[in-house]
């Protein structure tokens, strides 16, 4: 079998990660993925944001409204 080779394509590494689940209720859900749109981030990207503000840890990834405040700043 041919040896794979990257060409530098497809997103960079978000660094080491480890799954957590949870269920929620549906408003909850909603408002994630409500925000995750507003923030062009993914899903999981506002999720772990949100539960890494809440232990008192920086962002884990920086969202569109991030980079249009350093333009503007």
């Amino acid at each position: 079998m041919p040896k794979r080779v990257s060409h530098g394509g497809g997103r960079p590494s978000k660094g080491e990660r480890v799954r957590v689940m949870s269920r929620v209720a549906p408003g909850v859900a909603e408002a994630l993925r409500s925000e995750a749109e507003r923030l062009d981030l993914s899903y999981s990207d506002v999720i772990a944001n949100a539960l890494a503000a809440h232990y008192g840890h920086p962002p884990l990834v920086a969202s569109s409204e991030d980079d249009q405040m350093k333009l503007t700043a």
